[in-house]
């Protein structure tokens, strides 16, 4: 098998993956006014949501393995963080559930495709 080596960050599917959930993610946020008023929630979603992309991004522009996974790790901890922040949004009455399903499985699969780049670092 032979492996496609990715010559920027924007091929890469993890952060891909991590775009389309921050994009997502902002469109909740606009959709709900509570949301978006409140602003100490509002920054820290918005924060966590971008935090993930840019992670991934800064992580493979140091061109060094390890501090790549280090980076990965913290792109993995900004999709938990960005996920508690989605649902306590739900908790708030801000969204419903069912408008942050596809957040929630961009946000899965982001990380699961996160941790198999971590993973395929340590070779």
């Amino acid at each position: 098998m032979v492996m496609a080596v990715a010559r920027k960050y924007r091929d890469l599917i993890a952060w891909q993956l991590a775009d389309e959930f921050k994009k997502e993610v902002f469109q909740i946020l606009r959709s709900s006014d509570a949301a978006w008023r409140s602003l100490r929630y509002r920054d820290h979603l918005i924060d966590e949501a971008s935090g993930v992309a840019a992670n991934i991004a800064e992580g493979f522009l140091r061109h060094s393995p390890a501090q790549f996974r280090q980076f990965l790790d913290y792109a993995i901890a900004s999709i938990g963080e960005a996920e508690n922040r989605l649902a306590d949004g739900i908790d708030l009455g801000f969204f419903n559930r069912d408008r942050c399903d596809i957040a929630f499985q961009l946000a899965r699969r982001c990380l699961t495709a996160s941790v198999r780049l971590k993973q395929s670092q340590k070779r």
